[in-house]
């Protein structure tokens, strides 16, 4: 079984977007960094990725999923075309390049 552990959202608007959150009704589970670099952790699966500069298209940094089985879901991705995080071991990148990262 697998699900949605969170979604990350890189932001140059950091506390802006905190705010919103924030007034959504979302609690902080945690907070560490510094500027320009923070990040911020909802209860609800938000997690803010502070950053210098966006460009089109990359403001979802990573969507990470809960999962039992973090190797046979890594054989399933493969074997659907994604590729293998250069840095990482329990994260996997889709054709168009969006990042995901698994979580026991």
């Amino acid at each position: 079984m697998s699900k949605l552990h969170h979604v990350a959202i890189a932001t140059t608007e950091f506390e802006r977007y905190k705010k919103i959150f924030e007034q959504l009704g979302m609690t902080v589970e945690r907070e560490n960094g510094q500027i320009p670099t923070r990040q911020l952790w909802f209860y609800e699966g938000i997690q803010l990725k502070e950053v210098d500069d966006i460009q089109l298209g990359t403001n979802v940094d990573h969507i990470a999923i809960e999962t039992n089985n973090i190797e046979e879901t890594i054989k399933i991705a493969l074997l659907n075309g994604c590729k293998m995080d250069t840095y990482r071991e329990n994260w996997f990148v889709l054709p168009n390049g969006t990042k995901i990262e698994l979580m026991k």
